[in-house]
């Protein structure tokens, strides 16, 4: 005798029915919108967000990938990045580094204190990432050396104007020559370098001050002898009859008067 397959209860069967139509469940397009799409967008939108930078002005951005150049963005505005990518951050204005109190000795041998300006610029920030992992250190050394040299082709204090002091402008401008050309290596722009002070050191500042005294007092006797043997020689024009004794007591009396440092009294001959 066949047996008849068991029979379903009905509360068994509801239950298949249900588990049926939750397996062939279809999303509405709102529900696919919402559940799939906008978590999508939004996902995405969160793992590009970290890539938008903002570029100021006189300010440049170096893009490096794994360690090797990719870019430089000095456009300023909103840009986006590569995510993950290395940016370097570079000032491009104009910058100032003061150098105070350096110890120099000029072509004379002596010692002078330099006080100095340096003005420049980053053009390349890229170049100088590369060369100097950004330190301007280099650059300063550079710079100090450059303004040693300088002073040690000149004395501090010279006869007519071949000096430090009096050639302030020809020395910056042969300096800047020196030091852009080493500076351009590493993408710098030298705007300016000058001597803004020099004095001679603490040390002999008292010996050169007595110096400089001898020197503008021999000077001045130079003047005085010379304008005095001026007014001699047209005051002899002026009396061509006089006779050689009258001739040299007047020479003399004037030379005497006109160059000594100190008030005359003349004196008269009775006789």
């Amino acid at each position: 005798m066949q047996q008849l397959p068991p029979q379903v209860s009905t509360r068994t069967a509801m239950l298949q029915r249900r588990i049926n139509e939750a397996k062939n469940f279809k999303l509405t397009a709102v529900e696919t919108l919402f559940s799939v799409v906008v978590p999508t967008f939004f996902s995405s939108f969160l793992l590009f967000l970290p890539g938008f930078i903002t570029v100021p002005a006189n300010t440049a951005v170096s893009i490096f990938r794994f360690g090797k150049f990719e870019q430089t963005i000095k456009t300023p505005g909103l840009v986006w990045v590569t995510p993950g990518y290395e940016r370097i951050e570079s000032f491009t204005g104009s910058q100032t580094h003061k150098m105070d109190s350096l110890h120099v000795v000029d072509s004379a041998g002596n010692p002078i204190i330099v006080r100095a300006l340096l003005e420049y610029s980053i053009d390349d920030p890229a170049a100088l990432r590369i060369a100097t992992n950004s330190s301007l250190q280099v650059l300063f050394n550079q710079a100090e050396l450059t303004v040693r040299e300088a002073c040690g082709r000149l004395p501090l204090l010279g006869e007519k104007g071949h000096d430090i002091r009096s050639q302030t402008n020809e020395i910056g401008a042969a300096m800047l020559l020196d030091l852009q050309t080493d500076a351009s290596v590493f993408g710098i722009v030298v705007q300016r370098i000058a001597i803004v002070e020099s004095r001679y050191a603490p040390e002999i500042s008292q010996q050169m001050l007595m110096k400089q005294m001898a020197a503008a007092t021999v000077s001045a006797r130079k003047e005085i002898t010379q304008g005095a043997l001026n007014v001699v020689r047209d005051t002899l024009k002026e009396f061509p009859k006089l006779s050689d004794d009258a001739r040299e007591r007047l020479v003399g009396n004037l030379l005497v008067t006109m160059t000594s440092h100190v008030p005359t009294t003349p004196v008269l001959s009775l006789s």
